[in-house]
This record gives structure tokens, sequence and C-alpha cells, in this order.
């Protein structure tokens, strides 16, 4: 039994489409541009021709400004019959192109250069025709409400996006079905016009006046032309298609929250899927996505998205991008949700600090053993005697400073190399940051650190901020000092961290981020009592899809008016390198003292003075015996702030008969005392 013939692109177009009123509809034999394949030299409106193909300047449009170019072969009949074998003809036709683009240029220099380079999807009523139009000028027939719908709707693909998808999969695929569905269900719209608009389809002659309008407009002022509108780049208007995927159960994704914007916005279309369904996406919503917004990931290798012109990343780092195709696709704008955070991240770090500094974390070791244990929790320092050095002051380091301010700590911050300078509005609280002028040199970052009782690394992942501190610059900072890392995992040497821990030089450590995450079950990062570890979630507040949906929705308002988008990135960016080996040790490495772990909590020492002199540093007491501090300090500062104390120390300090632990701390009138923690080291 013979098998009922199933209907061709062409054959389902004219299906669709009753009303071409020619009477070759249905017939492609009987299209005149057979004949033009066929016996180019009868007809006066070739172009050009030779064995391979034919270019026709459109006899039905009668203008100059709408050129065809055809094969000779005319049994390549649609756009899905094309395979790679067919490349060196469109690589023909691409060159060719753009000689007739050019051509038309010379012909006409002030010319409104809106050219347009593709193939019909639906309808085909002709041979395979590749279309140079030039839609400024072109007369009556475009506004055939058929042909409008044609050309600005998504049944005109462009010649590169059909290069694009033989090159990379062999050959050209077609979704009939959903076109057919588009074409019965897309309306005509201006694809300049945002928000509502009238129904063109049932007046083609206000549609023409309408266009016409634009044509005015541009050539009055041709800053408002639209987006890629040069005789470089073809211009192929899109419509905003947005794609976005989420983890199932995922914290941070996109549902129905923007459906609003389909009011202004009727055209906007909206598909949403999980991250293990990118197999399930329909190849005609990826071929013509035209913007992707992206909660945990970049769209993986085999999957093409040829007309994406914008990428929005639901986090504030750029880190996807760095081994990913995308960061160096032309003409491809990506923006980050910075500031959706921020300012959480800022109160996990206040919250670390204060855990580490009043160490909590021994309290809640005792309170899970039942135990009453105040000595190893007193003489901390208040956050009002603690100078913060944040590294890094974009906006989650300006939102750690302004809390640390209110508090009335001492705050400092610098950008490492690879950043722009700090800066801090004047007049604002910010102001008060005293901001240190990074010199790109080892000696300068870690003559920031000497001075810091707390660290804030706030930079984002650059080559440059790799391995930014390791053992040196550690070793750099006071003892008892803290380190906290809400930025990424890579600017710290784990293994140097954990070391510099391990032996009390840090008086304890929080970190949201590591180099490998999820941190593997062995990391003996786990085990070290004076750390706190948090599985990136600082950003992670009830608000933050909330704050990041509501920058896209405004980077998205801007896109579809063709506005500047908030948090640009500037691609490409660069690839990180792997974090090279620390530098050997010394021969004679001196060797840790050796404390008992239950009188560790009685170490202090005399922290750096505000006015830049030297430290004093005292040895941990053994056995609860008394420890007596003598310290001198020198203000070498001419210009010291007015707070600092007097530039000179008495060399004999005065006695202070409180007692912590079994120790007597003694202070000078100038020096400030880090008191013991649980953990084995001074805060």
């Amino acid at each position: 039994m013979a098998q009922p013939q199933r209907p061709n692109l062409t054959e389902t177009a004219v299906q669709v489409d009753r009303r071409d009123p020619r009477e070759y509809a249905g017939n492609q034999q009987a299209s005149p541009l057979f004949d033009m394949c066929h016996h180019p030299e009868r007809h006066p409106n070739i172009l050009f021709f030779d064995k391979e193909i034919v270019i026709v300047d459109d006899a039905n449009a009668k203008s100059p400004n709408h050129v065809i170019l055809m094969p000779r072969d005319t049994s390549i009949q649609q756009i899905a019959d094309l395979t790679r074998k067919h490349l060196p003809l469109l690589y023909r036709f691409r060159d060719q192109c753009r000689k007739e683009i050019d051509r038309m240029m010379r012909l006409d220099p002030q010319r409104i250069p809106m050219f347009m380079v593709g193939f019909h999807v639906i309808p085909s009523l002709f041979p395979l025709h590749c279309h140079v139009l030039d839609w400024s000028l072109s007369t009556g027939k475009m506004f055939a409400p058929r042909h409008w719908k044609v050309v600005f709707s998504e049944m005109f693909i462009s010649l590169d996006q059909v290069v694009g998808e033989v090159e990379r999969t062999g050959r050209m695929t077609v979704d009939a079905e959903a076109y057919k569905r588009a074409w019965l269900t897309q309306p005509i719209r201006c694809p300049v016009c945002p928000g509502p608009q009238r129904q063109w389809e049932a007046d083609s002659d206000e549609l023409a006046m309408h266009w016409r309008g634009h044509i005015r407009q541009w050539k009055q002022n041709p800053k408002a032309l639209p987006r890629g509108v040069t005789p470089e780049k073809q211009w192929v208007p899109t419509f905003p298609v947005v794609l976005t995927t989420k983890r199932r159960g995922g914290f941070i994704g996109l549902a129905n929250e923007l459906d609003h914007l389909k009011k202004d916005f009727p055209n906007l279309e909206i598909h949403s899927y999980y991250t293990d369904e990118w197999s399930k996406i329909p190849k005609y919503v990826l071929d013509r996505t035209t913007i992707y917004l992206s909660t945990t990931e970049l769209p993986p290798d085999g999957v093409c998205l040829p007309r994406l012109e914008w990428v929005h990343l639901a986090s504030s780092g750029l880190d996807l991008l760095t081994n990913s195709p995308y960061n160096h696709r032309p003409n491809l704008q990506v923006t980050s949700s910075t500031g959706s955070g921020s300012g959480a991240i800022a109160e996990w770090v206040l919250m670390s600090t204060m855990l580490l500094g009043r160490n909590m974390l021994t309290a809640l070791r005792n309170q899970s053993k039942h135990q009453w244990a105040p000595q190893a929790l007193m003489g901390y320092r208040p956050l009002s005697e603690l100078s913060v050095g944040i590294i890094g002051f974009g906006s989650i380091g300006q939102q750690v400073a302004e809390r640390f301010l209110a508090l009335g700590s001492k705050v400092s911050a610098m950008n490492p190399k690879g950043l722009p300078p700090s800066l801090a509005t004047p007049g604002s609280k910010l102001s008060q940051v005293t901001i240190v002028k990074a010199d790109g040199k080892d000696d300068g970052l870690r003559a920031f650190l000497r001075k810091q009782d707390v660290v804030v690394l706030a930079a984002p992942l650059l080559p440059e901020t790799v391995g930014l501190l390791r053992g040196p610059e550690l070793a750099s900072m006071p003892k008892g000092a803290m380190l906290i890392n809400c930025a990424r995992g890579p600017l710290v040497d784990e293994n140097a961290l954990a070391e510099s821990l391990r032996q009390g030089h840090l008086g304890g450590a929080a970190v949201d981020v590591v180099d490998e995450e999820p941190l593997g079950a062995k990391s003996p990062l786990w085990d070290l009592p004076n750390l706190i570890i948090t599985p990136h979630i600082s950003a992670m507040h009830d608000k933050y899809n909330h704050n990041m949906l509501k920058i896209f929705e405004e980077n998205l308002r801007a896109h579809i008016l063709d506005k500047p988008k908030r948090n640009l990135a500037r691609l490409p960016v660069p690839s990180m390198s792997p974090l090279p080996p620390p530098p050997p040790p010394p021969r004679t490495a001196p060797k840790p003292a050796q404390s008992n772990p239950r009188t560790l909590s009685n170490a202090v020492h005399v922290a750096q003075e505000s006015g830049g002199g030297s430290n004093a540093r005292t040895a941990a007491g053994s056995g609860g015996g008394n420890t007596t501090t003598t310290s001198t300090s020198t203000n070498t500062n001419p210009g010291s702030n007015a707070n600092d104390r007097s530039s000179t120390v008495a060399s004999s300090s005065k006695t202070n008969n409180s007692s912590t632990g079994g120790v007597t701390l003694r202070t000078s009138s100038s020096t400030s005392i880090k008191a013991g923690s649980g953990s084995g080291t001074a805060k």
C-alpha cells in the first residue's frame, strides 16, 4: 500500500497562507525564477550569472534595493535540503552578498544601510534563493502583509545563521510545524517599535505610512537608528525571546515573575526549562533565542543559540565565562547581577568577624559539651578597636566598609593589580575609608596587610588575583589577625591558610568560597577549629532572586529600547591560570612553640599602633602563670591622625591586676591588647 505523501515546506506554506493570488502559488515549476535559473540570458533584470549562481534585480519589487541570489541547480528547492556539500555555494552567496551591499552603498553613500541577507522559511514558493534587502528604500511590495510577515518575523533566517548551522551539524534542520504555528499565531509587528501595536495585517497602507515615518526620522537623526544598522553588519531585526534554565529545587530562577512585562511588550516570549532538559528544548526555541538568563550555567557544548544577543548572569562574578566560547563571541553583551546580594554578603562578613573575634566557635563547642567555661571567652577586642582592611572595593567591599564604619572600626581599602583604583564619593560615609593605592608589587600588599586586624577579601577572580594571598602574605599579617574570604577560593593558597591557622599565627578565618567547590569531605580545612566554612551562600538571602530579576527586568527594558544596560561586562573576561606552586620553604624553618592546648587561649599580643610604629609581641604563657609585657612604640609619621595617642611609649608598663584565665595583662597607655581565645590564638 502506497504511503501518503508528506507535504514539504513549500506545500505547507501554501496551505497556511491562502492569500497568495499568483496562479503559480504551490507550483514551483511555474515560477519565473525557475526560468531565470535555466535561461538567465533571456531576462533583462539579471545583474550577473555564471555556471554556479544567478543574481536577479527583483522584477516584482521594481527596485534596485532588492537583489536575489539563486543557484543554477534548481534541485535545491528549500533551506532544509542544504547539507555540508553545499557549503561552497553558501560561501559564494556570502561573498557575493557583501559585494552587492558595497555596490548599493557606492550608488548612494547617504542611504540608511538596513541590509538584510537571508532566506524565506515559510512560505517558500520558489527555488532556493537568498535575498539581499535594504528595507529603508524598498518599494510598496514590502508592505504587502505577507512579505512584511516573512521578513520582520521568525520566517526569515539570516545567511550567516544557515552557514553556521550547516558547518556545525552538517545540515540545515527546520522545525516546519513550529514555523507553521508561528505563521498562524504571530502578529505582524514593527520591529523597531516597543509596546502594543495595532494589527497591521489588516491594513498594509497604514503599515507603509508607519514604516516610512521611521525612515524620515532616521534620515533626520541617524543616532535613532535600530541597533546594528551599519554597512558592515547585516541587519536582522529580532524580537526578544528569553530562554532561561534553573536547577530542580534551585533557589535562583525564573518562573512567571516577569509575565507582567508582556503587557508592555506583547511580542516578548519567555521559555523556562531545567538544567537537565537541554536535550528537550525544541530547536525552534534555540534558533530564535536572543536573550539567555543564566542562573547556574551557560549553554553546554553542542547547544547553539545562533541569534543570541545578550546573556545575563545571576551571579556577580563572571567565572562562568572564562573557559566558555561565549567569552569570545562577537557582538555578544553580558551583564551580571552585581548588587543583588552585596548587603547580605557584608552582613556575613560582619557576623564571621564577630564569631571569630569573640571566640564563639569555642563557646559553641563548650555548649555541645555542657561546659560553662567563661575564661576563654573574655578579653576580646570590640569592633571599634579593630583595623579592617578590604581588598577589592567594589559593590561588596563598599557594603562591608559601611557596616564596619558604623561600628567604629578603622577601615582602609585597596584594589589589587588588575582592578581600577578604589574610589569613594567625597562627603559620603565611605569618604572615611583610607584608600591605599596598589603599586602592583608584593611589598605594597604586604605593607597593607601588616596594619590590619581583619582582612576581608572581596576582589573578583582575575589572573592578577589568583594566589593573591599565599604564605608570605599571610605571614605578614599581625599575629592573631583574621582573614574573611567572601570573594573566590583561588585568591587564597588554602594550604598556606591551613598551616597559618594550625600554627596559631592567624587568630581565625572564615571562607564562604573554596578553590574547588563543593569542598571535598577529606579536605583538612574541615578539621581546623578556628575556621568557619559556609557553602557559598553568603549572598543567598530571601530577596536575592527578587533583586536579581529586578536587575534583569531593568536591563531587559533597556535592551528592547536600545538603551545602556546596568552591570555590563567587558569581554573577553581573562582566563584563569592555575595557582602557581608556593615558593620553597627556608632551609631552617623556625620550629613552632610547643604549647599546651589548654593554655593557648592565654596567648596575648600587643597590636600595632595606628600611627604606624613597630609591633610588640608576647609569647603565650604556660601553666596559667603571669606574663609581663614591655613595649616601645615610636610614631615616625609627622602627619599622623589626631586620634593617635602619644608618639612615645614609656618602656615600663603599668600593671593591670585584672586576671584573664590566669594571665595578668600589662598594658602601656598607648597600646591595645588582643585577649586570648579558646582556639589557641589571640584575638
